[in-house]
């Protein structure tokens, strides 16, 4: 059987990657990195009650293996992909866990990263290289790096992962689980960084590009209005600094109270 190492936040994309190879007749290995967010509790929790629901399933084919956690390597033998990483994320800002990610796809050259269509990282991806499609009967098609036509900056940090779901978006693979009945287990999924009583707070970076992308319907009703609060301080923002009043809104917003998830 086909070995497959993918890169498992508990999250909506790397658990919808999870699935789709569930239903092939492959070994999936997942890993884990420790890297001490907030969320991780809830992450690995959603991890282990998505790996019980997939195992027991009838549609199940792979054999899916316990998640294996890995702590952030930070040593000075993998300092040529934070350089790499620094230079990129200067022209195209993207986040920081990429450095880090790089690092463990180094030791584990292969590894799936989930990554979509509307990612930053994408963005910088494309940005700095260019990708080729692989065709492979055992695990689906994933694109690979092309190293002839990206910068040694991308083959630092991208040039060691493959990346299965370049092609969708959030929304496609809701689409795809839908029709594959895989939503009970979708609605199981973690994204959010500073969750608020046990629930996703409207208002971290994924949070934002979750609603954004199309799935607020992962979201109580409390943390929409975050949500829509945050957007609107965006844009009073974005006015000011267009209108040269910049330094009166930062004047303001010092006299505005904590939001309740800083609290």
């Amino acid at each position: 059987m086909t070995l497959t190492q993918v890169l498992w936040t508990g999250g909506w994309d790397s658990t919808f990657r999870i699935l789709q190879l569930s239903r092939r007749d492959v070994i999936v290995q997942p890993y884990y990195l420790l890297c001490e967010r907030n969320s991780e509790r809830f992450e690995l929790d959603a991890i282990s009650t998505i790996t019980r629901l997939i195992r027991n399933r009838k549609s199940t084919v792979c054999t899916l293996e316990d998640v294996i956690t890995v702590p952030v390597n930070e040593s000075e033998e993998h300092q040529d992909i934070s350089n790499s990483y620094n230079s990129m994320s200067r022209v195209r800002k993207f986040g920081i866990q990429y450095d880090w990610l790089a690092r463990l796809a180094r030791e584990i050259n292969g590894l799936e990263l989930a990554i979509h269509q509307d990612d930053k990282a994408v963005i910088a991806l494309n940005a700095f290289g260019r990708v080729k499609k692989i065709q492979d009967e055992q695990v689906g098609e994933y694109f690979v790096l092309d190293p002839a036509n990206s910068s040694p900056e991308a083959r630092r940090v991208f040039g060691n992962f493959r990346f299965p779901l370049l092609e969708h978006t959030k929304v496609t693979m809701k689409e795809e689980a839908e029709a594959a009945g895989l939503m009970d287990i979708m609605n199981r999924t973690w994204f959010c960084y500073f969750p608020v009583n046990g629930q996703p707070c409207g208002i971290c970076n994924p949070c934002i590009y979750t609603i954004d992308e199309g799935l607020s319907y992962r979201f109580d009703k409390v943390a929409m209005r975050r949500y829509r609060a945050r957007k609107n301080r965006e844009s009073l923002r974005r006015l000011a600094e267009k209108t040269g009043f910049l330094s009166v809104w930062r004047y303001f917003k010092s006299f505005q109270s904590k939001p309740a998830v800083a609290q």
